[in-house]
């Protein structure tokens, strides 16, 4: 197996160095930066009734080969949630997907790549979702096998149904341990799953946002301000992505603008935002990481803060962080209606803590990302 590939039918270019080489991981193999795929001007528009978002997306994906996507992914619903001051707050409701998380989505775009760069067995780590979603993704694809470091803090019940083809490797500390231990004991055979850095999960993430921001119109409106809870900021790099490609974005004539959202007591996106719009640079992890949102604990994000950074700032949006009563009251405020989980909280927290700031003043909708369902 090469430890190089080359892009093969859309091409993958690294966005910091303009380089098209990236080792299987998903990094540039010149100056270890993250790859895009570039593809050509297409109008992919979910229509009602469609059961597969890969298949209706195919323009916008880097499969190679159609037959190697074996796992559909149903549309799942974006909902009006709620109007502040007249502002529409629409949601996109993951946590209907088969492991409750946006995860899903993630793997069944990451494995058929894998599958198709000739990948026998990687190694990734995890909070919980993406765990159990190649746990459930891999009873899809028998010529694939995986380990998966996670800490001794992840309850094994979110780590979903045990499959044999994934390997759970317990690890004394937090998910930048665990991080640490997978890419540090890789064995002979094994390729590292890549993390923010995989093409494939970001590429499958912004499945969720191209349907969202369809069905917005279809609705008659407009998104123009997304917010997402954020770890390692996949998700907002992937949304960026989607509003960069979607035909409904760009007959809006505007991209909208990203928030990621963090909680106080977990948030080294927001501390390092805050001091670059000071004029700092100052980066501090959170060597203790702790709250509500399990799925979101990310103690040193700062292998992939700089491009979630500039999908925010170059958006006009920003970073916001909540409490855990903000948290509190927002599940107990909508878990009735939608399938909430604590990291959906803190995004649809986040959206009242904007508002009551003034940041959504002027604002004619918000969409936000309920990434998945409780235990999420």
């Amino acid at each position: 197996m090469s430890g190089t590939v080359r892009a093969p039918a859309v091409a993958l270019v690294c966005v910091d160095c303009g380089a098209t080489d990236q080792d299987l991981s998903g990094r540039c193999s010149v100056c270890e930066g993250m790859v895009e795929a570039r593809y050509g001007p297409v109008e992919a528009v979910l229509q009602p009734g469609d059961t597969d978002s890969l298949e209706r997306y195919w323009d916008l994906l880097p499969i190679p080969d159609r037959s190697l996507c074996r796992i559909a992914i149903e549309p799942t619903p974006t909902v009006l949630l709620c109007e502040l001051d007249g502002i529409p707050v629409y949601a996109k409701v993951e946590g209907v997907l088969p492991t409750n998380s946006t995860k899903d989505r993630l793997i069944a775009v990451a494995l058929p790549l894998m599958l198709a760069r000739g990948v026998e067995r990687f190694v990734l780590s995890s909070t919980g979702n993406t765990a159990a979603a190649y746990a459930w993704g891999l009873q899809f694809y028998p010529e694939l096998s995986a380990r998966a470091f996670v800490s001794t803090d992840v309850p094994t019940r979110q780590l979903g149904p045990p499959n044999p083809a994934l390997e759970i490797v317990r690890v004394e500390g937090d998910y930048v341990t665990a991080g640490q231990r997978a890419r540090g004991e890789l064995a002979p055979g094994e390729v590292s799953e890549g993390g923010f850095f995989n093409l494939g999960r970001r590429e499958g993430a912004k499945l969720a946002y191209l349907e969202a921001f369809d069905d917005v119109e279809r609705m008659g409106g407009r998104v123009d301000t997304v917010v997402q809870a954020v770890a390692s900021g996949l998700g907002i790099v992937a949304a960026a992505r989607a509003a960069e490609q979607s035909v409904a974005v760009s007959r809006w004539g505007r991209s909208p603008r990203f928030f990621c959202a963090q909680q106080t007591s977990c948030a080294p996106m927001v501390r390092a935002w805050r001091s670059a719009e000071s004029g700092g640079n100052a980066r501090l992890t959170e060597p203790d990481p702790d709250g509500l949102a399990s799925a979101i604990l990310l103690g040193d994000p700062f292998s992939s803060f700089d491009y979630v950074a500039r999908a925010a700032r170059e958006s006009g949006g920003g970073f916001v962080d909540v409490t855990s009563a903000e948290i509190a009251t927002a599940l107990q405020r909508h878990s009735h209606e939608v399938p909430l989980g604590d990291s959906a909280a803190v995004a649809l927290s986040s959206v009242y803590r904007l508002w009551e700031q003034g940041d959504l003043r002027g604002s004619e909708g918000v969409l936000v990302a309920l990434t998945g369902g409780p235990g999420r």
